[in-house]
């Protein structure tokens, strides 16, 4: 016995409708219309759902050199209230991540204060 599988066709109408949207989410994605960086992931469908990706699909980890004269304090946590994990010397190069949660940046072993963060442009991010 064979089963055979129902094509299911979209009508005109729905396919109009699923680009325009589409096309929408793009244009304010790229326009900035008050999407925030992480929700403005790139849209994909998924039969008849537009779907965003996840928050965290644009995160990238950018080269940073520390900025601070007596060297940055590495904390468990994103604030000055989480413990003290380590520290990275003044003039070191760190791979952190490009977004800021409460003013800290994400570093492999905890966390760092981006006011003592410096963007270094001649490395891309990852």
């Amino acid at each position: 016995m064979t089963v055979t599988a129902a094509r299911r066709t979209m009508s005109p109408r729905r396919s109009v409708a699923r680009t325009a949207a589409v096309a929408a989410l793009s244009a304010a994605a790229l326009l900035g219309g008050g999407l925030t960086a992480q929700a403005a992931a790139p849209a994909r469908t998924t039969g008849a759902a537009v779907e965003l990706a996840p928050a965290g699909a644009l995160a990238t980890q950018c080269y940073y050199r520390v900025n601070a004269g007596g060297g940055l304090l590495i904390r468990s946590g994103p604030g000055t209230s989480y413990s003290v994990v380590g520290s990275y010397a003044n003039g070191a190069t760190i791979l952190a991540s490009a977004s800021t949660t409460n003013g800290f940046r994400k570093v492999s072993t905890g966390w760092v204060s981006s006011a003592y963060t410096v963007r270094i442009t001649s490395y891309p991010c990852e």
